[in-house]
């Protein structure tokens, strides 16, 4: 019985040791910091493009002000 009790014992440590993934709170922190950075860019990449059309838009508008005066 104490053989069976200790093998209960070991498996029960086992189970626990293998289901706690070894993730540490440093590693998910980093990994919401990475999701935070890649969000900003994201964001700024978002905005650049708006920017450069209203770039194109203000050019091509220049241009057909331009046309229309000659």
């Amino acid at each position: 019985m104490k053989k069976l009790m200790y093998l209960f014992v070991a498996a029960i440590m086992f189970a626990f040791t293998a289901c706690g993934g070894g993730e540490t709170a440093t590693e998910t922190a980093t990994e919401v910091v990475e999701e935070v950075v890649q969000e900003e860019a994201a964001e700024e990449a978002a905005a650049e493009d708006t920017v450069a059309a209203e770039e194109a838009e203000a050019t091509e508008e220049a241009e057909a002000t331009e046309e229309a005066a000659e």
